[in-house]
């Protein structure tokens, strides 16, 4: 893995043009490399309401993935390089999903003009492509791939944007099945400690 990171930066910085001077004509030289990084889009800024650190109340429905119940865990959306993406962290701490871990990564397709998320967690060894756009106030994102080698089909659903947070909805189809809810999770911004009161002051005594 380092040989071929030193190997890629080796390359890059091979190909990449000189730093700018102006020539001796008055002329300014080429744009650098970093003069020419895009900037991330108004799309990009649409998904400032998934960025923060979540503490999420789970509701799983009983599905062809296993019995319902509920949990709770923490997510972690921050952005990623250069802010053409978002990286998302999340794992369940208790209740009925505890151990679950999950990572993925969110950008805006300039080419496709759509949103594409790439998936994948502990729960199985696979890679969830998905791909979608805005609906009005909601952003939806659909995938279709195979799971525990069935056909499966999801849609997740993130709807009721406040400041405090936002909820994600998951339908699911596994092998052909009705689309059906699978999984309710209510993100909110992590309360801030209450203030401990001051101490009561002594009481001062009384005089005989």
């Amino acid at each position: 893995m380092r040989l071929a990171l030193t190997l890629a930066l080796g390359l890059s910085l091979a190909a990449a043009p000189a730093p700018r001077q102006d020539k001796p004509d008055g002329k300014k030289a080429p744009p650098s490399m970093a003069d020419m990084m895009p900037k991330p889009g108004p799309e990009m800024a649409k998904l400032k309401g998934l960025m923060g650190t979540w503490n999420v109340d789970e509701t799983m429905e009983t599905s062809p993935m296993g019995p319902g119940g509920k949990g709770h865990g923490v997510g972690h959306v921050t952005a990623g390089p250069g802010g053409l993406s978002v990286l998302i962290d999340y794992r369940s701490i208790g209740g009925h999903m505890k151990g679950f871990k999950g990572h993925g990564v969110m950008a805006w397709d300039a080419d496709a003009k759509m949103y594409k998320q790439s998936w994948t967690d502990n729960m199985a060894p696979t890679l969830m492509m998905s791909t979608g756009n805005w609906d009005g106030d909601k952003l939806i994102m659909n995938t279709e791939g195979t799971l525990m080698g069935k056909p499966f089909k999801g849609r997740d659903t993130f709807s009721d944007f406040t400041k405090d947070g936002f909820t994600l909805t998951s339908d699911m189809s596994m092998d052909g099945s009705p689309m059906a809810k699978a999984m309710t999770l209510v993100h909110r911004h992590p309360k801030p400690a209450e203030a401990k009161p001051d101490a009561a002051k002594p009481e001062e005594k009384k005089k005989n």
